[in-house]
């Protein structure tokens, strides 16, 4: 019975690999999570981030359910330096299954942002961190619970060792923008995930796999225009996984944010369309305005689970604020 309860934890752990690898459809919307050298990256002093996925729940009564939450802010930034300092804090939970298996993983992301110009700079980032995986296995029903007819819980189960386990977590990575101006950037990045492969054993032997990520993205608003476009792309490796998403969305402005500085925020409707190769078409609506993003997004799935989900993928929400304290292009527009 103990090879039978080792081959159910290994295949629930194989089953969930995708989800628990974070596998949000915006992404975009907080880098950070994916590359520790994207903190405070963005136009603002600071960011609060909150995201929320339901995935597969026309499958089965415990659907995969994703919860992450960030903080980011700068440091040490002036007029006068041609650098400064980003750090933030980022949760994420992910449980799935009748067993309540569940990721938990806290990171403290921090960065040193170098400017060459005004328009471009590069970063440098690390993520220490802890990671936990979890079980219930008093969820589960187990051979010795059958009576003939039915699952009996008062009977005794098996005893699952190392239920829940953490290891100390460590990423790094590099982050490269271009600024033109408020409404045009580009970037790129490279990150890695679980450098130290931390050992995250149940009843059998399970090191964490590295985790390679690549991601690049554009804001680009027309010339004499209220439309612009944001092409995004990513590209996760870990293990024998492969995860690959690129799209854009189509952004309408209307109202235009201010042309030196970002006193006046932008309010932008959006809309995009992503593909995440061979396993989902994901659509997204975003609304921004006086700092405040409201964002859904639902995958269509084209992968195996298809026959059973009905292409009912996944509900994802993501809410982000940015905050500005330096007003002093108030009055400039």
């Amino acid at each position: 019975m103990k090879y039978i309860a080792a081959s159910i934890i290994l295949f629930s752990i194989t089953f969930t690999w995708a989800q628990q690898g974070r596998n949000f459809s915006m992404w975009f919307h907080n880098n950070m999570q994916h590359n520790p050298a994207a903190v405070a990256t963005n136009d603002n002093d600071m960011q609060i981030f909150t995201n929320f996925r339901y995935q597969y729940f026309t499958v089965t009564d415990k659907p995969y359910q994703t919860i992450s939450g960030s903080i980011e802010g700068k440091l040490f930034r002036s007029n006068t330096r041609n650098g400064y300092l980003g750090i933030g804090g980022s949760f994420m939970n992910d449980m799935s299954g009748d067993g309540r298996y569940s990721n938990n993983q806290l990171t403290i992301p921090i960065a040193y942002h170098l400017f060459f110009n005004e328009n471009n700079f590069m970063s440098v980032g690390v993520a220490p961190g802890m990671y936990q995986r979890s079980l219930s296995p008093g969820n589960l029903t187990w051979e010795s619970q059958w009576n003939g007819y039915e699952f009996n819980n008062s009977q005794p189960s098996e005893n699952v060792a190392n239920a829940s386990v953490a290891n100390f977590d460590l990423g790094a990575g590099i982050f490269y923008n271009y600024k033109e101006d408020n409404t045009r950037r580009i970037y790129f990045g490279f990150a890695t995930q679980h450098i130290l492969q931390p050992k995250l054993d149940f009843n059998i032997r399970d090191n964490l796999a590295r985790r390679f990520t690549a991601q690049a993205g554009a804001n680009y608003k027309f010339s004499n225009s209220t439309f612009g476009i944001s092409p995004q792309v990513i590209a996760m490796f870990q293990g024998p996984n492969r995860n690959v998403m690129f799209g854009s969305n189509f952004d309408f402005y209307l109202q235009e944010p201010s042309k030196r500085t970002l006193f006046f925020q932008p309010t932008i409707f959006s809309f995009g369309v992503y593909h995440r190769i061979k396993d989902a078409v994901v659509a997204n609506f975003q609304y921004t305005f006086q700092g405040l993003t409201i964002a859904l997004s639902y995958d269509s799935n084209i992968n195996t689970m298809l026959p059973v989900s009905k292409s009912v993928g996944a509900l994802e929400l993501a809410l982000k604020y940015d905050i500005i304290w330096d007003k002093k292009g108030k009055f400039i527009y």
